[in-house]
């Protein structure tokens, strides 16, 4: 998810190798959990964190979420300055800027569900089974929660500069207390749908430490602090108190972790984050090669497709696979379970990278902004769509996440509508005609 305008005078190398090595991590993630089997006529899937709890701890590797957040509210913030440097401090000159950060996302995304939702519509009216519609269309959105999030906080990026400028890390001081409130309420109390206020204040505390760390408060040694610290109360939360080891969902488990977040994935993530500012000089200083900086390059401009497309292979392999007796079903947990988690890796990263060559010959198409439409209407009005057509594609973007794109085997009508209209509303920008001329 390259961010072309966050540069600088000396750039940051350390956040665009973050960025890139955090949603690798997320992919391969997925892709390893991914664990099928076909019989009788049907795909079942075997959930390891469940049958091995042991493997719970590879959680702590593999989410590495917060990391990318972090990244993204550094990026937010040099580009937030280098705007206001130019002089755009002005009502018109925020919304230009959040219209040109949020298009970014937002318009590969786009193509992404629509492009799934035609799949649906095909393969429910040549009358694929519902069961396995509904499987299938889930895994290939279950991903998308990210970039709700994700644009939501991006949108609140002036509010949270502002915020820091006036009382610096109380801020994020005061999301984590928050955070602690709403899970002794929801987990303590089971007061129901509070909690899921937490996805804004975990989420938005990691992006708040990004800019922290580009005002130059989150490094050296009181980042190194911050990480041992939270490294502690993340050891405490999972042992002494209620909170499970898993950093994702475990079907059956009292607490999730990440659904809605919570004080352990909080504290998961900042220890992370710690080490990775802390690193971030060293980091830097390994970067300075002019190759390792083209790759980075090119790495940067392709990760957003491959975070949107990689369950895609995975249902590819699946269906082409399994039932003709392909791929093998070793028994989980066997050694030959996990030599083939490898070979199963090995195969969707080889798919993955034909896709990618396909995404970027045709990267006009899924890799472009969303176009923006000019209508004559006030600045203010403008501002206000792309508000709620913000929070209407942010909030139709978790429910496909959570239901998928064919809940029990239907096309997602309500869900495809809300979305559509959230597109719409992002994409209007205010003409010049609409628009008060300044006196002169």
């Amino acid at each position: 998810m390259a961010e072309s305008d966050a540069t600088t005078v000396v750039r940051n190398h350390s956040m665009d190798l973050y960025r890139v090595v955090a949603l690798l991590f997320v992919v391969v993630g997925h892709w390893m959990a991914a664990s099928l089997t076909f019989s009788d006529g049907a795909f079942w899937r075997d959930n390891p964190l469940v049958e091995m709890p042991w493997t719970q701890w590879l959680t702590w590797i593999f989410q590495v979420v917060p990391v990318f957040f972090v990244v993204a509210g550094y990026a937010s913030a040099v580009s937030w300055a280098n705007r206001s440097a130019e002089g755009g401090d002005r009502s018109g000159g925020r919304q230009e800027w959040l219209r040109r950060r949020l298009v970014r996302p937002i318009g590969p995304t786009a193509v992404y569900v629509v492009f799934a939702l035609l799949v649906v519509a095909v393969l429910s009216g040549v009358g694929v089974a519902g069961s396995e519609l509904d499987f299938g269309a889930w895994a290939v959105a279950m991903h998308l929660w990210f970039l709700g999030v994700y644009v939501l906080v991006v949108l609140l990026t002036p509010v949270a500069v502002a915020a820091h400028r006036r009382w610096g890390l109380r801020v994020p001081v005061a999301m984590a207390v928050g955070t602690a409130a709403l899970d002794a309420l929801t987990i303590g109390a089971h007061v129901p749908y509070i909690g899921w206020l937490n996805f804004l204040l975990v989420w938005g505390l990691f992006y708040q430490l990004g800019i922290a760390w580009h005002d130059g408060m989150l490094r050296g040694r009181i980042a190194l602090a911050l990480s041992a610290c939270s490294a502690i109360a993340l050891v405490l939360l999972v042992t002494v108190g209620p909170y499970p080891v898993s950093m994702i969902g475990v079907p059956g488990a009292t607490v999730d972790n990440t659904g809605p977040p919570n004080l352990a994935l909080l504290a998961l993530g900042v220890f992370q984050a710690g080490l990775a500012l802390a690193a971030a000089p060293v980091v830097n200083g390994l970067l300075k090669s002019a190759r390792a900086q083209r790759i980075l390059v090119i790495a940067n401009d392709n990760v957003m497709a491959l975070y949107l497309w990689h369950m895609v292979p995975v249902v590819i392999v699946a269906l082409a696979g399994y039932p003709t007796g392909l791929l093998p079903q070793p028994t989980l947990g066997t050694a030959a379970w996990w030599w083939f988690r490898l070979e199963w890796v090995a195969i969707l990263a080889v798919m993955a990278a034909v896709e990618l060559v396909l995404l970027w010959w045709g990267r006009r198409l899924f890799s472009a902004p969303l176009p923006t439409v000019a209508v004559p209407i006030p600045p203010r009005l403008g501002e206000v769509a792309l508000f709620f057509g913000t929070l209407a594609a942010a909030v139709t973007l978790t429910v496909l996440a959570s239901l998928g794109f064919a809940p029990h085997g239907h096309f997602p009508v309500a869900a495809s509508i809300g979305f559509a209209v959230g597109v719409t509303l992002v994409a209007l920008t205010p003409s010049l005609s609409g628009r008060r001329r300044s006196p002169a």
